[in-house]
């Protein structure tokens, strides 16, 4: 593949793809529910299951590629998106095909995502990758997470969703057409030891275990089942299992070992980590203020989001010039992008329940831009750090620790939300007893606004009224402390960020 165009073009046929795949469970979960006759319970396993398959193609690429090559793998995934998207979107309302179909769509999601990375880095003169890799990024992660949620909004006013079945075939096609006909440049991996199923098969179950457990860990409380916490206990023996073998074979000189025996290696992954942590984290904790507290709509909150994107992009082109011509201080844009995120979650937990729209551009703004910075600056970091013979496993470890860290930080927070609003609706409970004189005053208050709509004054009607108020008040309370929580986690784990720059 002389002409390098073809293969440029393949990656971002097929990013756009992944990008498009990626928001399907959370911009059209009710609808895919109803399709499919699901409740959005069992949609959010299903959305489980396909996180778990996506992690654990991470970890099995390397031994793909090294066994079946980068071509013929690609090959295998492009084609494994394009049925999954077809079968989507046949009308067979089947549960277990629905489940199968989302698990294959996740494992080859991450074989493509790790084979196209290779083949670019392969291809590509290193002066035109840091350009590369935040064009490709803007596809895979920064188009799904600023501008995606209101074009899909607005799709699924006038259509089917799914439409973007159809979009997202579209584009695995062209991509499979693209790759048939320039085939690339064969990579040649050097021969290197790898781990066997007495590692695999415990990782496998270790991981799958915890990612279980955390995504549903909002819904159990993570120990208020026995079942819960059984499965918790044989997690965390399989957890342990898994240290013990890597301690115990660390002298193997195994691929994965090879690299991580850099420090600088692991100071990357932690990157990696916290990139996924702080992002996913202050998606999903703005998106349900805008929605839950502030009561947007899917539009609405798309909408919201866009001057988000804007600086996202800017975010992205800051850290890309900073990289060709101020190669020094790339590792600073590290911390300045947590540091943005800080600011503007900080900001976002000042808001009070009735903020209005001009509230919102200046926290959003701060927060995409510093989202760009942080996710450009370290994909382009690591991917260009790792020589010929490392890159394989590096780009693997590397977006399978940062898939952990955004699991993680949507586990935590969604734990931390849910304990909030317990408390919250106890201590706002007490204040509507009967004898409180506050209760009264509110109950007064609220039957002479009644009589002055032109409504007598009912028990069931101001119960509502009390209702709502009280309901509205906890979920602003959960998600500000939620913000805050945010904030403090983020502080932790910073310092180990500033440690591993010296």
């Amino acid at each position: 593949m002389k002409n390098r165009t073809p293969l440029l073009l393949l990656a971002l046929f097929a990013l756009a793809a992944f990008g498009i795949n990626s928001v399907m469970f959370t911009e059209m979960s009710h609808e895919m529910a109803v399709t499919f006759r699901l409740s959005l319970d069992e949609t959010d396993r299903v959305k489980i299951a396909m996180m778990i398959a996506q992690v654990l193609g991470y970890l099995f690429s390397p031994l793909l590629v090294r066994h079946f090559g980068a071509y013929r793998l690609l090959m295998f995934a492009l084609g494994g998106g394009l049925a999954c998207n077809i079968v989507l979107y046949l009308p067979m309302p089947l549960p277990g095909l629905f489940w199968l179909t989302w698990v294959c769509a996740g494992f080859s999601m991450s074989i493509m995502l790790v084979t196209i990375n290779l083949l670019l880095l392969h291809t590509f003169d290193a002066r035109w990758m840091p350009a590369i890799i935040a064009l490709t990024l803007l596809f895979s992660t920064l188009l799904p997470m600023g501008a995606y949620p209101w074009l899909v909004a607005d799709a699924l006013e006038q259509f089917n969703w799914s439409l973007f079945c159809v979009l997202a075939s579209w584009l695995y096609f062209s991509a499979l057409i693209i790759l048939s006909l320039f085939k690339p440049i064969s990579v040649t991996l050097k021969t290197k030891k790898k781990s066997g199923a007495l590692f695999y098969v415990p990782a496998t179950a270790a991981i799958s275990l915890t990612i279980y457990l955390l995504m549903r860990g909002g819904f159990y409380n993570w120990f208020d089942s026995v079942q819960f916490a059984h499965l918790a206990a044989i997690t965390a023996a399989l957890i342990l299992l898994v240290v013990y073998l890597l301690v115990r074979h660390r002298h193997q000189n195994t691929a994965s070992m090879q690299i991580h025996a850099r420090f600088k290696t692991n100071v990357f992954m932690y990157n990696a980590f916290l990139a996924g942590f702080a992002v996913m984290a202050s998606s999903a904790l703005f998106s349900n203020f805008l929605k839950k507290a502030l009561h947007y709509n899917a539009l609405s909150a798309g909408h919201a989001l866009l001057p988000s994107f804007v600086a996202m992009v800017a975010g992205m082109l800051v850290s890309v010039l900073v990289y060709y011509f101020r190669r020094q201080l790339a590792d600073a844009v590290v911390p300045f992008g947590v540091l943005m995120i800080l600011i503007s979650v900080k900001q976002f937990s000042e808001l009070p329940s009735y903020a209005g729209a001009e509230s919102l551009p200046l926290p959003m703004l701060l927060r995409g831009f510093g989202v760009g910075m942080l996710n450009v600056s370290v994909t382009i970091a690591v991917l260009m750090y790792f020589n010929a013979d490392d890159r394989l496993e590096g780009i693997a470890n590397f977006y399978l620790f940062r898939t952990m860290g955004g699991v993680i930080g949507g586990a935590f927070l969604s734990r931390v939300t849910q304990q909030h609003s317990a408390q919250a609706s106890g201590e706002l409970g007490r204040t509507l007893e009967a004898s409180s004189q506050s209760f009264s005053a509110y109950q007064h208050a609220l039957n002479s606004e009644l009589l002055t709509n032109g409504y007598l004054p009912q028990q069931a009607l101001g119960m509502s009224q009390i209702h709502g108020v009280v309901k509205e008040q906890t979920i602003t309370l959960a998600l500000n402390n939620s913000l805050i929580m945010f904030i403090v986690s983020i502080l932790v784990l910073a310092p180990i960020l500033l440690v591993g720059k010296k």
